[in-house]
């Protein structure tokens, strides 16, 4: 026959550690940080902290209408929620300047810069910035 007294001094025991491991994980969390430089790149304009403040204490709406530059709107908008296949709204949410990227500051070749994702072009200018 087991021995409970010992198998509950046991599980007590394991609980007592468990519950110092995680004591030690949350503390870990806590340890101070220091923001030492940002960038952003966000719709109405906004590229630096400040510009995001202000357009955020404003409450500007920096959605617009999707303009001529980015694509033809009346190649993929429909009204009709049942057309498939289609965008059913006209508006989004655009950052600007995806064209002036330096490629050769990055060290990257013309052809190359074109094939990178926006995304990635934005990634690099805003990592540099910070």
């Amino acid at each position: 026959m087991p021995d409970y007294k010992v198998l509950m001094q046991k599980a007590l025991s394991e609980i007592k550690e468990l519950r110092s491991q995680l004591q030690q994980e949350k503390n870990k969390d806590r340890s101070p940080i220091a923001i030492i430089g940002m960038g952003c790149r966000f719709p109405g304009g906004a590229n630096t902290p400040e510009a995001f403040w202000e357009l955020l204490v404003n409450g500007v709406d920096a959605i617009s209408e999707v303009k001529r530059d980015r694509w033809n709107i009346e190649d993929y908008y429909d009204d009709n929620l049942a057309t498939p296949g289609k965008m059913h709204t006209r508006y989004g949410g655009f950052v600007e300047g995806l064209k002036e990227f330096d490629a050769d500051f990055f060290g990257r070749s013309p052809r190359e810069a074109e094939s990178l994702d926006p995304q990635q072009r934005l990634l690099l200018e805003v990592t540099w910035e910070a």
